[in-house]
């Protein structure tokens, strides 16, 4: 199984957190001609993204799909919760993630470098962001120490990366990040997990990395 990816992807950490805690090992491979736009990559993965993974010759992208697979083509440890509406809260937490979250958090990632910041557009996606982050709480199940439960779910897959990025970044352009009292609480747990730290830990040296470079630019 292999597993295209770069260092920087939110979407590519959360498919490396699946897999470490299903211990799989998938091999890493950054796309050929050091680009995910590259006419090598997009013969191999049609759509151009990253993660995508190959297995057996199936090839799969979005991130969403991939956690389901994973999750069926490996079944234990599972991650999706035992009932239905706890399953449904995890879908829609990806959900919520990749289409209300992570997108203002992208949109701020031109207006890093000071030389090409627009103060208006950053002020304007800190107050989506800080109304994001309160629909969170208010959307993370408040029975258990996970997104969804009891366990981690596919939902704990997808937001520690893009909520890294909004710890890093947010100061850097003059906001401080503000999460409620259970968001505060299930990072906790999230981070007291080996396998989710032994992926993110490099995930937030590159990351800090990354927007020092972005700072000097």
């Amino acid at each position: 199984m292999i597993l295209y990816w770069t260092p920087l992807s939110s979407y590519s950490a959360s498919i490396r957190i699946a897999c470490a805690l299903k211990g799989l090992t998938p091999e890493l491979r950054l796309p050929p001609d050091g680009s995910y736009r590259s006419p090598a990559y997009r013969a191999i993965v049609p759509l151009g993204t990253v993660p995508a993974l190959l297995d057996d010759g199936f090839v799969l992208s979005e991130s969403a799909a991939i956690l389901e697979y994973l999750d069926e083509r490996f079944p234990q440890p599972s991650l999706l919760p035992g009932t239905a509406r706890e399953r449904a809260r995890a879908r829609f937490l990806v959900r919520f993630h990749d289409l209300h979250l992570e997108p203002h958090v992208r949109a701020l990632f031109g207006h890093l470098a000071p030389a090409s910041r627009d103060t208006g557009i950053v002020a304007a996606r800190m107050a989506e962001i800080a109304q994001k982050l309160i629909q969170l709480e208010d959307s993370l199940d408040g029975n258990g120490p996970h997104a969804a439960g009891v366990n981690p779910s596919i939902a704990d897959c997808a937001f520690p990366a893009t909520l890294a990025i909004i710890d890093a970044m947010l100061p850097v352009l003059g906001h401080a990040p503000v999460f409620g009292s259970r968001t505060r609480a299930w990072r906790k747990s999230l981070a007291a997990n080996a396998r989710i730290e032994s992926v993110m830990e490099p995930y937030r040296a590159a990351i800090t990395a990354w927007i020092a470079a972005k700072m000097k630019a």
